[in-house]
């Protein structure tokens, strides 16, 4: 299984690259977001997530590591193939998604092309839960902070909004922020 790879951007496409590495040049389909922070001729490293069916042996790569654990939490939700979780990875950054899904936000992700009222719903239903916190790319401390405030009944629309205004970046700092915040 393929997990990284390192080479020389050859061709790029908006969603596809060629990276050439010790001889072979492989096909790496990406992000728009991906996309947009790589130049062709440069070298670089991209987080790999394979993908093998019957008929193709296809790689898909993040310059991030969040939106690659985006995208294979994607992967496992009924109804979602790799076309439409690249068009999440296009569309939103992980933040974005994690906080559409965790406030409950349909609208944000009936934005992305090939997801509609019921494919919102059932991402928010399926993806609602603690793992969705701890893969965004917010920091640690936040991530405990917002777990923290959750069991002491707070709603979790409120939390993100209260956690956005913080400044501090150590968990108990931003505990008593939010708390002031939140009262």
């Amino acid at each position: 299984m393929i997990k990284a790879i390192e080479g020389l951007i050859t061709k790029k496409e908006p969603t596809q690259l060629w990276i050439k590495c010790a001889g072979i040049t492989y096909g790496v389909n990406i992000s728009l977001f991906t996309s947009a922070a790589l130049q062709k001729g440069e070298n670089i490293e991209l987080y790999i997530t394979q993908i093998i069916r019957e008929d193709a042996n296809l790689l898909y790569g993040f310059l991030k590591e969040s939106e690659q654990r985006i995208f294979e939490l994607l992967l496992k939700v009924n109804g979602i193939g790799a076309s439409t979780a690249m068009a999440v990875c296009s569309s939103l950054n992980p933040d974005e998604f994690s906080a559409a899904v965790i406030n409950g936000d349909d609208a944000v992700l009936k934005r992305v092309p090939g997801i509609g009222p019921k494919t919102a719903r059932t991402l928010i239903a399926q993806l609602s839960d603690a793992k969705l916190v701890e893969i965004s790319s917010a920091s640690s401390s936040s991530s405990e902070a917002f777990m923290a405030l959750e069991s002491l009944g707070f709603k979790r629309d409120k939390i993100s909004a209260a956690l956005a205004k913080c400044t501090s970046n150590d968990t108990a700092s931003l505990i008593k922020e939010a708390l002031k915040i939140l009262a």
